[in-house]
């Protein structure tokens, strides 16, 4: 397993660790989810209505950020990015209004919509020949970053809000300094030919709007999941929130395993293979989870994060083949343009929730799954052939 990754450079195991602190607070939020609807007497749509607002500010925003990144390198966003995330997403917890944790839920997630276009594209660079290792490592850092966010709120929360929730700051301060003073030692991508609209029109075809639906698909699911596996048990069943907590943990670390393979498949069997065998049989874990009791429940959550998050790594290794000339904008629109929509369904299913019960939302969320994998039959993968690329070194100054 280690040998794997033997060779791998230690500017994206770097990255990767900033993903790890950029991605703390999507996580976290979700574990915050209980605790600002018991605050504030908030229904589940006006929760959902939270999830909505991070998502959006950092997905619906990354393909002008990516666009921005195929203009000019700016590594600077990298940390920025991290730090901001992580200090908005603390003062969500520690404000008066609702209003207010709406205003800083959308900072931190525009923090965090700067981080990923320009860190997926310096990594897809990087990685050279095996893109989809790198990419793996990235993602890994991710929802390594998701899972540790959700238990480290767990444990500040546990005696209610207090002056601790000031300690979540703290990881992204650090990584965020890290970041800022290795940063021109960051190996800087130079490709023959920016990336602008025109060259966007070029690679728009039906294949890549059914590759961005199933992503919009895999979204919707992903963010169902995180956002009312932890309302249901506590919310519904009156629960405990140690316990909510830990099922999340598991479904996103396990996803960290799908993440390892996803890329390494892809670079080995194609992209649309790995997606088409990792999404359908979401659907029948689904249709198993609400019967499930014991330990079946972690061991299908964690068998759904495993599939969910091969398919991530898969698309979006898949996205960037598709978009040679157009890197930063495609991982925004993998990262970011097409989770954001697939999270507007949150808020679909937060009504769905008030209306006709809890449940309902997890038989919806079976269907979706066999949606995605139709749309995937439908995607074309191309040649291996990627950008013209120049790889320059800011510390020898030579290109390599």
């Amino acid at each position: 397993m280690f040998k794997l990754f033997k060779n791998v450079p230690k500017t994206i195991w770097l990255i990767a660790l900033g993903h790890l602190v950029a991605d703390l607070s999507p996580g976290a939020l979700y574990v915050a989810l209980p605790f600002l609807k018991a605050k504030f007497a908030l229904s589940y749509a006006e929760v959902s209505a939270i999830v909505l607002t991070q998502n959006v500010a950092s997905s619906i925003s990354q393909p002008l950020f990516g666009y921005l990144s195929d203009q000019k390198h700016r590594p600077w966003i990298m940390p920025v990015g991290c730090m901001i995330t992580g200090i908005f997403m603390a003062l969500s917890l520690l404000v008066p209004s609702y209003y207010l944790v709406m205003v800083c839920t959308a900072i931190s997630g525009l923090g965090n919509s700067a981080f990923h276009p320009e860190a997926a594209k310096t990594v897809n660079f990087i990685g050279g020949r095996e893109k989809g290792k790198a990419v793996s490592i990235f993602s890994l850092g991710g929802y390594a970053g998701v899972a540790l966010g959700s238990m480290l709120l767990a444990i500040l929360l546990l005696e209610g809000q207090s002056l601790r929730i000031i300690i979540y700051m703290f990881p992204s301060i650090v990584i965020g300094v890290a970041l800022f003073y290795e940063m021109n030692k960051i190996p800087r991508p130079e490709i023959k030919g920016k990336g602008s609209l025109g060259t966007l029109k070029e690679c728009a075809n039906w294949s890549l709007l059914a590759l961005l639906g199933m992503i919009l698909t895999r979204a919707t699911v992903t963010s169902g999941i995180s956002t009312f596996v932890p309302l249901y048990y506590v919310s519904y069943l009156g629960g405990s929130g140690i316990y909510a907590s830990s099922l999340l943990t598991v479904y996103l670390a396990a996803g960290a395993i799908g993440t390892m393979f996803g890329g390494i498949l892809s670079d080995r069997y194609g992209s649309k293979l790995v997606m088409l065998y990792s999404i359908l049989p979401i659907a029948l874990l689904m249709y198993c989870f609400l019967s499930a009791s014991g330990i079946w429940i972690f061991i299908i959550l964690a068998f759904v994060g495993i599939l969910l998050s091969a398919t991530a790594t898969s698309s979006l290794v898949l996205t960037q083949k598709m978009m040679p000339k157009n890197v930063g904008m495609a991982s925004g629109f993998t990262l970011g343009f097409s989770v954001g929509l697939g999270t507007m369904g949150v808020l679909g299913l937060g009504r769905v929730a008030d209306y006709w019960g809890i449940t309902f939302v997890f038989d919806i969320l079976v269907l979706l799954p066999i949606l995605g994998f139709i749309l995937t039959m439908f995607v074309r993968e191309p040649s291996q052939s990627g950008p013209n690329v120049i790889m320059i070194d800011p510390i020898l100054n030579k290109k390599s």
